[in-house]
């Protein structure tokens, strides 16, 4: 993609980002707003429940929204090489994330030891920076151009398989 297309630029990562933004707010639950149908209030962050349920999914969607358009905005003014590695760097740290917090929770389900630490996820988010960063750092540049426009769709998919895998629950109750 070349970099005057600022349109397209910013369409494609507000699409990815929203996503990908949603995804995890929905995990661990940062919603800007939360709504109190039964009493009509709405407070700013999480709050819990009141007198009813609470209301999580519009702070989720405006948290989302907020973040993918500043994260769309950045990428329209960074140079087209460095929005590919980012691309690049995001793309690798996500499946290092997916790969790293699966593997934990496999050893942690078969030890022999209580080893409570290979469940918290920011171990899983460290680990996967860290080899993210190391990829990308030594990633040709061919490989990150190829990464931008053709790959972007895997994004929302992705973002729609976790939040399908997270929402089963609520559907098989």
């Amino acid at each position: 993609m070349i970099g005057s297309d600022k349109i397209p630029i910013f369409a494609v990562t507000f699409t990815a980002a929203c996503a990908a933004i949603y995804a995890a707010c929905t995990e661990i639950n940062l919603p800007l707003v939360t709504y109190h149908p039964v009493i009509g209030e709405l407070d700013l962050l999480w709050t819990p429940e009141r007198r009813g349920p609470a209301m999580y999914w519009y702070g989720w969607m405006l948290t989302s929204a907020l973040g993918a358009l500043v994260l769309a905005a950045i990428a329209t003014l960074v140079p087209g090489r460095w929005l590919q590695r980012a691309v690049a760097f995001a793309c690798v740290g996500a499946v290092a994330y997916l790969v790293l917090y699966t593997l934990a929770l496999f050893v942690y389900d078969r030890a022999t030891i209580e080893l409570e630490f290979l469940k918290s996820r920011w171990l899983s988010i460290g680990a996967a920076i860290v080899v993210a960063a190391l990829m990308t750092l030594f990633m040709p540049a061919s490989w990150t151009k190829r990464l931008w426009p053709e790959w972007s769709w895997v994004v929302p998919i992705g973002a729609l398989v976790v939040l399908g895998y997270y929402l089963t629950p609520y559907f098989t109750r």
